[in-house]
């Protein structure tokens, strides 16, 4: 399953977060994450990332880390193609 998360935090952190980050990624992730794509917002203060995860178990157990630093909101989401095809599906079940 595919999340998107936006972690957000106050700028004054960052160099703690930036540390806590170290912290985590040096342990390694969980066996069910893998990190799709990771983007910072060039003004500071987010993180964009897309995870592949097998469970929120799984990505709950990666972030908690951060909850004392950040607030992060999760969304699952699925590829646009994939959308497509399931969006004309369920059009053609409605004619």
């Amino acid at each position: 399953m595919l999340l998107l998360d936006i972690t957000t935090f106050e700028l004054e952190d960052s160099v703690k977060v930036f540390k806590r980050w170290e912290q985590v990624e040096s342990k390694g992730s969980p066996k069910g994450l893998k990190v799709v794509n990771q983007w910072f917002d060039a003004g500071g203060g987010r993180i964009i990332t897309v995870y592949d995860v097998e469970s929120i178990k799984d990505y709950v157990t990666y972030n908690f880390s951060f909850t004392d630093l950040c607030h992060v909101e999760v969304f699952p989401v699925i590829g646009a193609e994939e959308f497509k095809k399931f969006a004309s599906k369920c059009m053609k079940n409605l004619a």
